[in-house]
């Protein structure tokens, strides 16, 4: 996993909104600005739950050198899927890095239903392979981070609480490019050709999970 520590004014803010969501009550922003850079987006806000989905949305388009995403359950919407398959047709190196040990075989299937399309666009998959990885960061050209607990999946962004910090910090973007590009020395990327020519006793399950993407 990776985790933050954080001081401050940041540390009250998130002391605040775990307060609010143990009380349930909501508040009306879905965000809270710092004077530095920083946001904490919380989905547990009245307009709070399209707000990460489309920040990253507008994240990916925006991007000219490099996405590393992170994450250990890889079910992205339409409009996620098609941002990032964008960034990697006009240049931008876009790479995903998955655990190859999921505790969740439904999401995995699911998973493997987009990867076809991701690699025709361009975009690099890697299989994390030491143990099961449970980090949730985004870094978008060294200096746009995320980090918190939202998965890209349908549940993050729609139904379930989550809570992150997204910061416009270098400093914090490029430490978790660095944890990044470690973490790619432990893993095994995904050959599309290879992918390819995986067993047909796959298919069915991949169209299984994708059926029940809405609901992982």
């Amino acid at each position: 996993d990776t985790h933050l520590e954080v001081h401050g004014r940041l540390a009250r803010d998130l002391q605040s909104l775990f307060d609010s969501f143990w009380r349930q009550r909501r508040r009306r922003s879905a965000v809270r600005y710092t004077d530095d850079g920083h946001m904490l987006i919380s989905s547990h806000a009245r307009r709070g739950r399209l707000f990460l989905r489309d920040l990253f949305a507008d994240k990916f388009a925006g991007a000219q050198k490099r996405i590393y995403l992170t994450t250990p359950y890889f079910v992205p919407d339409y409009r996620t899927r098609q941002s990032l398959m964008r960034a990697a047709r006009r240049g931008t190196d876009v790479r995903l890095l998955v655990p190859r040990k999921n505790n969740q075989h439904l999401a995995k299937w699911a998973a493997h239903a987009a990867y076809a399309n991701l690699f025709l666009a361009g975009v690099r998959i890697y299989e994390y392979l030491p143990r099961m990885l449970h980090s949730k960061t985004v870094t978008v050209d060294g200096d746009w981070s995320s980090i918190g607990t939202a998965n890209l999946d349908y549940r993050s962004f729609f139904l379930n609480y989550e809570l992150n910090l997204a910061s416009g910090s270098v400093a914090l973007a490029r430490a978790l490019e660095r944890r990044f590009e470690a973490d790619l020395e432990a893993s095994e990327e995904i050959r599309p050709r290879r992918w390819a020519r995986r067993s047909w006793l796959m298919r069915p399950l991949e169209i299984v999970g994708w059926a029940a993407r809405h609901w992982l």
